[in-house]
């Protein structure tokens, strides 16, 4: 199987520079709420990468909101790991059950159960929104995790019935597997001033953050194969495409690529429109920050652990060469020519893991 090693983007990617200070507290969140279970769900979140994720997503976040996307992100990775790969992942009743409390505590309907480690993170976040931010935030980001829990509950069915979807199937459902909806909600706080309906509202502008959710889970997706063909999971957007159209595993890979690269130019496009209609600076600051979360997430998985053995098996196709040679045979100034500087080209490994300088 022969991968490319990484997509085009006609804007940069940046790192948050404080993510080494943030990444510690996030270990030290993690032990205080103690959240995870043993020393292997501790590494894993450390391969994982969290802080990092968070400062490729949120370059030009407060210290504050910062901190609350790794954790935020931390949290979902311990409930990512609970429905791919637990006890949840393949019982539909219990999933179920949880799933209705978990919902109920989260939106404060009963009481919390706080001697649940799955929950204990999330509550925590859900706590810091509703203290430190407009209450629309709030509720646009309980209505996401519903959206996340939800897709996570059809996931389980899936898998109990051995059921592949359809293409169009599971590229609606990704869309909230993804929790990347809740992310575009903490990215509304990075503006001056929070967006009005109207400019929420508008089409171009939920198509860009459409997008952006596609993007984002699509490549989520080409990075993590190597682990769902391991693990048997089908819900991969390269395998799907491969189980119900009759495609090679190699032709999916390539048709991905082709599905992500005609988003990316749709995406130039309504961002020109929107930006070409408006003078407002949230919306030319919200779609910097769409910007960045697009290049970002590329920049981060390329350095996390959690698809090292992905990375393992990609090449390039202009050079032959694998992840690590490029990265290592690559200047951080040669691997930002061309189109603006953006994560298709290599980047060094202090980058990729997220260490600022």
């Amino acid at each position: 199987m022969k991968k490319k090693t990484c997509f085009y983007y006609p804007f940069s990617a940046s790192c948050h520079p404080d993510v080494n200070v943030v990444e510690g507290r996030t270990l030290q969140w993690i032990h205080q709420l103690q959240l995870a279970p043993d020393d292997r769900a501790i590494s894993r979140i450390k391969g994982a990468s969290v802080a990092a994720l968070a400062a490729w997503l949120f370059p030009s976040a407060d210290p504050r909101t910062l901190q609350l996307a790794s954790d935020f992100t931390a949290a979902l990775f311990l409930l990512d790991d609970a429905f791919d790969d637990g006890q949840l992942s393949k019982d539909t009743q219990l999933a179920a059950r949880l799933n209705d409390r978990y919902l109920g505590e989260l939106f404060g309907h009963v009481e919390a159960d706080t001697s649940d480690q799955l929950m204990r993170g999330l509550l925590d976040v859900r706590d810091r929104i509703r203290r430190d931010y407009p209450h629309f935030v709030l509720n646009r980001w309980l209505m996401h995790c519903q959206h996340y829990y939800e897709a996570h509950l059809w996931e389980v069915k899936n898998r109990m019935h051995q059921r592949v979807p359809t293409v169009d199937e599971y590229l609606m459902m990704r869309r909230f597997s993804g929790a990347v909806y809740a992310y575009c909600d903490l990215l509304e706080l990075l503006l001056d001033r929070p967006l009005p309906l109207e400019i929420v509202q508008h089409p171009l502008l939920q198509s860009a953050r459409e997008i952006c959710n596609d993007i984002l889970c699509w490549t989520n997706d080409y990075f993590s194969l190597e682990k769902e063909l391991r693990s048997g999971d089908v819900h991969n957007l390269i395998i799907v495409l491969r189980d119900t159209t009759g495609l090679t595993l190699d032709e999916s890979i390539s048709r991905l690529w082709r599905m992500h690269d005609d988003r990316i130019e749709e995406y130039q496009l309504i961002k020109q429109k929107l930006l070409s209609s408006s003078a407002s600076n949230e919306i030319r600051q919200y779609l910097d920050g769409i910007d960045a979360m697009i290049s970002g997430n590329q920049c981060w998985a390329l350095g996390a652990d959690r698809y090292a053995e992905s990375r393992a098996f990609a090449h390039d196709d202009r050079t032959g060469a694998s992840p690590v040679e490029l990265r290592s045979g690559a200047s951080r100034a040669e691997a930002r020519r061309g189109g603006g500087g953006g994560a298709e080209a290599a980047l060094d490994a202090s980058t990729l893991l997220g260490s600022p300088g």
